[in-house]
């Protein structure tokens, strides 16, 4: 009884710290595109360089892709809990 507890209590730790980190991930890739679009209009008005706005595009790239990542990771945390709370067993 004690594990079964054990087991809901931690992937219920889990989807919460993911949730969050999920939270700063998409604040940081809505920030990282502003700074994308930010990059290209220096750079169309000819104040700074293309190897800036490229730069911005790779940071916005990697940033969506952990987002990606982070998405993915939430829901397998809410398979573990769901698992912790007895669904899908197949006894």
């Amino acid at each position: 009884m004690q594990t079964a507890f054990r087991e809901v209590s931690d992937a219920l730790v889990q989807y919460r710290k993911v949730k969050e980190i999920r939270t700063q991930q998409e604040l940081l890739v809505t920030t990282l595109r502003d700074r994308a679009r930010l990059a290209y209009l220096r750079y169309q008005g000819g104040v700074d360089t293309l190897l800036n706005a490229l730069d911005a595009d790779r940071d916005l790239f990697n940033a969506q892709l952990n987002l990606t990542l982070t998405k993915r990771n939430q829901l397998l945390s809410l398979v573990q809990l769901y698992r912790a709370l007895g669904g899908g067993s197949q006894e």
